[in-house]
């Protein structure tokens, strides 16, 4: 399954959000998000603006050349779609440093033991206890950076 989708939708700028809106819901079916979005505005090339020149000695080529200027051609939205993590928690063991479900009693890679809770049993979903998430770059800079200042004392 591919990790990284890229589609475009054409039209002015409403008519390309609401296609993409649409089509949104489709892919989160699929298990993927929208990750980057990019809207580039329509434009004629370099060829159509040069006619337009050339025909100006002529009383039309004025009124294209203005057309030109007053309408503008439909854009392109870009939207680069990535596949969402599964929403599963997981632990490292600390034997071997194998990912394992957070709910593991016994590690399934070499067989260590891990701690059991208060009631002895594995813990619930949602129980506190510490998990490594992979994150981005920015999501870890972000999280020091809070830790940091949440240290200093406010004047």
């Amino acid at each position: 399954m591919q990790q990284t989708v890229v589609k475009t939708y054409t039209g002015s700028q409403e008519q390309a959000t609401s296609k993409y809106r649409a089509d949104a819901e489709k892919m989160a079916l699929h298990g993927y998000v929208p990750t980057n979005q990019v809207w580039t505005a329509g434009s004629y090339g370099c060829g159509s603006f040069l006619v337009a020149l050339l025909l100006c000695f002529v009383l039309i080529g004025i009124l294209v050349f203005i057309y030109m200027l007053i309408v503008k051609p439909a854009g392109t939205l870009t939207v680069t779609y990535a596949l969402a993590p599964r929403a599963e928690l997981e632990k490292t063991c600390p034997k071997c440093a194998e990912r394992v479900k957070a709910a593991a009693v016994v590690c399934r890679f070499c067989g260590n033991t891990f701690e059991p809770t208060e009631s002895g049993a594995a813990p619930a979903r949602g129980a506190p206890f510490e998990v490594d998430l992979p994150t981005s770059g920015a999501e870890a800079l972000g999280m020091k950076l809070g830790r940091f200042f949440a240290k200093k004392p406010r004047r």
